[in-house]
């Protein structure tokens, strides 16, 4: 490769970008090249990136230089042109030193063009003196920026300890739905009641991506004036614990990636705009999603039984076949396994528009009244459980996350650990606490609410238009997932499971056959079926049972 000059330029801020640093090296670099009849490359450029703790030397354009020398993509005899040492490096003497020194042992000629001083090995391989300018521009420059960062770094110390102690805001910023306004944080109604409808939407069933659509098709605009919602601005706001009032303050950048939190989180440093409660049961709501309800919904919405349909013969996943439009045609459940030749042999379709119809009548035969006895507390309780477990998921996961840095012997990252540690065994106990008092009580109270509300919204599909059945298909589909344990496609029809302990009684004309067997209740979900199939569904079953 022809030798040719490399021109790097670097300033720590972005505000710089708008003064005279970047011209003014950039025309060093043309000037000196142009004497010289050199080829310039200027495409090394970290603009707004300190080299104080090396972010530069790890990340950014210097990293790319770095690594095409060691790979030997970069001739021997170029040349690497920067305005002065303390652009290539503030780090300690050290470890600037070391990083010039490898550069020149690579064959790269560092110029230098504040003093224009060029550093390379033929040269110091005879004068040395060179050097000792070197080591001392170095330290100046670190200590330069030693003292800015102490002082910058006592200044937000601070502040910080002031926010701790007073709830003095620290800086103009904060969530989008909250103002600095003469020194203290006030809410933004309208912006409020939006997160406030982000969190229910998620409980009720609605995931990022459907809540965005939401948003976007009622012209709802966005905290900052962008082009529409999109699902990441949505994960921000559920995932957000300014919402419980909590702020955390941090240490370092995100651009230096040394980025970490700065001792434990300010509690009621903002207004509390969500209560634990419902936070948490949104922090779940978006877990269960994941693991068995996400995906792109169709313009209709997904079916209602997503991430319930199960293949009785291989478990494997039921899959959607579309075979046209109704009567010959319509949706179908398929086996994934036999669809593809995997070695299951269930090869039965199951229609799904009918077979959500024949649950939705299934659940009206469950006598809600029947249930109403049990203690109004049960379904606050179970709400506790489930806000207990995703506080607990969430502490965990803080865990794992100081225990990869223990290593660095942080006297703060250990007590922070240790307090940690003592939230998750205190949770552990308050959630095993919890579930016990619950399963003392023979059926989960909150199923009469979700029968009820399932009901209700079932009996409003018919006459709903294309947008209002979207939303209750999907409130259905999460409602149904806190009844159903599962529906099982076998050959000779579909079999839906309620969940374990709910033993619970029917009313009317049942039209399906139906068991109890161990607080388990199964309906066989085929209006008119043959013998056969109704000696497979009974067979070897004891328990009550029945069909009319």
């Amino acid at each position: 490769m022809t030798p040719k000059a490399y021109s790097y330029i670097r300033f720590s801020t972005p505000e710089q970008a708008r003064g005279d640093s970047l011209r003014r090296q950039t025309m060093k670099a043309e000037a000196w090249c142009a004497e010289r009849g050199v080829e310039l490359d200027d495409s090394l450029r970290d603009l707004g990136i300190s080299a104080y703790q090396g972010a530069n030397r790890i990340t950014g354009a210097l990293r790319s230089f770095l690594d095409m020398v060691e790979k030997g993509q970069i001739a021997r005899g170029s040349y690497l042109i920067v305005e002065s040492l303390d652009r290539l490096s503030r780090e300690t003497v050290i470890d600037a030193a070391t990083q010039l020194f490898a550069l020149i042992q690579a064959g790269i000629v560092v110029v230098t063009l504040s003093d224009g001083q060029e550093y390379s090995s033929d040269r110091l391989r005879q004068d040395w003196t060179p050097l000792i300018i070197s080591l001392a521009v170095m330290a100046r420059a670190h200590d330069e920026s030693r003292v800015k960062s102490e002082r910058v770094g006592e200044a937000w110390r601070q502040k910080k300890a002031a926010a701790r102690a007073e709830g003095r805001p620290l800086t103009p910023r904060c969530p989008e739905w909250l103002e600095v306004r003469d020194g203290a944080f006030v809410e933004r109604p309208e912006r409020v009641t939006l997160v406030r409808r982000i969190f229910q939407e998620t409980i009720e069933g609605f995931g990022r991506r459907e809540i965005m659509r939401r948003l976007n098709v009622e012209g709802v605009p966005t905290f900052r004036g962008g082009k529409g919602w999109q699902t990441s601005s949505i994960a921000k706001v559920i995932q957000s614990r300014a919402v419980l009032g909590e702020y955390q303050p941090h240490s370092g950048t995100h651009k230096n990636r040394n980025r970490k939190p700065d001792g434990d989180s300010i509690l009621n440093y903002y207004p509390r705009i969500i209560d634990d409660e419902t936070f948490w049961r949104a922090q779940n709501a978006t877990a269960g999603r994941r693991q068995s309800a996400a995906g792109r919904k169709g313009k209709n919405g997904a079916h209602i039984l997503q991430g319930l349909a199960r293949c009785a013969s291989c478990d494997g996943p039921m899959h959607i076949q579309n075979k046209g439009k109704p009567p010959k045609g319509g949706i179908y459940f398929a086996c994934s396994r036999n669809v593809r030749k995997a070695g299951c042999d269930n090869d039965r379709r199951i229609r799904v528009d009918l077979l959500e119809r024949d649950l939705l009548t299934a659940l009206l035969h469950v006598d809600v009244a029947a249930l109403a006895s049990l203690d109004d507390e049960t379904p606050q309780m179970l709400r506790q459980i489930e806000a207990l477990k995703a506080k607990l998921a969430d502490a965990k996961a803080r865990r794992t996350r100081l225990l990869s840095v223990l290593v660095t012997e942080d006297e703060e990252v250990q007590e922070q650990f240790v307090q940690v540690a003592a939230e998750v065994k205190e949770l552990t106990k308050r959630l095993k606490e919890q579930e016990k008092a619950a399963a003392s009580r023979q059926a989960d109270p909150g199923i009469i609410v979700r029968l009820t509300t399932a009901n209700e919204l079932s009996g409003q599909l018919e006459e709903a238009d294309l947008e209002k059945r979207r939303e209750l298909r999907i409130k259905l589909s999460s409602l149904l997932r806190g009844l159903v344990e599962r529906v099982d496609c076998r050959p000779i029809g579909p079999v839906m499971i309620l969940k374990p302990r709910l033993e619970v009684q029917m009313k009317g004309v049942m039209p399906f056959a139906f068991r109890m067997d161990l607080g388990i209740v199964s309906m066989l979900l085929e209006s008119s079926p043959n013998k056969d199939a109704l000696d497979q569904f009974f067979v070897g079953l004891g328990g009550a049972s029945g069909m009319d």
